[in-house]
């Protein structure tokens, strides 16, 4: 099995801050995200999730006047 190069449109590289140039490879042992230019190599699988639910403060209920 071949793994396809999926560059990211946008992407700047954290370690030598080019653009356009990071791609993600999806592997047996999961993806992974590498930059063309230099030799910065990350495995997403070990990224944290960002959570999607936001805490609910104090809120106090409106009256409407009719």
């Amino acid at each position: 099995m071949t793994s396809r190069k999926r560059f990211i449109a946008g992407a700047i590289c954290p370690q030598c801050g080019v653009e356009d140039l990071i791609y993600v490879v999806q592997t047996a042992a999961g993806q992974s995200r590498h930059c063309n230019q230099c030799d910065f190599k990350q495995n997403l699988d070990d990224l944290p999730v960002a959570s999607t639910e936001k805490a609910v403060g104090d809120w106090q209920p409106i009256k409407l006047r009719d």
